[in-house]
């Protein structure tokens, strides 16, 4: 009978650490850009039911930064739509938020529209005042290899736009009105998006 025998040793190690993070923070140079800035539902009228736009009709913002670092997005709707500064159920409607990036050196929107990745969706109604959606994904798409090497420091002289690459993010989604006032409805979508 043939016993093997494996021993592990833990030993605790104090000293310098560096930490690649800290170097992510120093990088500026992302720069989001509306390509198309509204999300457009029109005239809602009574009874009319679900009216819904999908990412072909997304609002559209094209992020172009650093391409091996990650950012953070945070898409945030404030409030349900609501017509005219209305702070009541009869002239709210329910807003169902959906979004999708891509990540994949696409030269456009419109290409960067046929590969996607899904984040998720969240319903705000009168009763849940926000919604929230967060993702991290990096500027450019890693292939199916292990992460690269932590970022380069920054340094003077560095060309950081020979390492630039865009990334698309599209928010979309539905209203349903039911029974409800007819007219304009509108909210406040804020994107939130800085580098990990």
């Amino acid at each position: 009978m043939l016993v093997l025998f494996f021993l592990t040793f833990s030993i605790s190690v104090s000293g310098q650490e560096i930490n690649f993070g800290e170097y992510s923070s120093r990088y500026t140079t992302i720069s989001p850009i509306l390509i198309q800035p509204n999300l457009d539902f029109g005239t809602i009228a009574q009874n009319q039911g679900v009216k819904e736009r999908d990412i072909d009709e997304a609002a559209i913002i094209e992020l172009e930064g650093i391409k091996y670092l990650d950012v953070l997005v945070d898409i945030e709707v404030s409030s349900p739509f609501d017509t005219d500064g209305c702070d009541n159920t009869n002239c709210t409607l329910p807003f169902t938020l959906k979004a999708a990036y891509s990540n994949f050196g696409e030269s456009n929107e419109v290409s960067a529209q046929n590969k996607v990745v899904y984040i998720g969706e969240t319903t705000i109604d009168y009763s849940q005042q926000t919604g929230l959606l967060s993702t991290q994904f990096p500027i450019l798409h890693r292939t199916s290899a292990p992460p690269g090497p932590p970022p380069t420091p920054d340094y003077e002289g560095r060309n950081l736009e020979a390492q630039k690459e865009s990334a698309y993010l599209f928010i979309y989604g539905s209203v349903e009105a039911s029974g409800l006032i007819s007219g304009e409805y509108s909210t406040d979508i804020q994107v939130s998006i800085y580098y990990d």
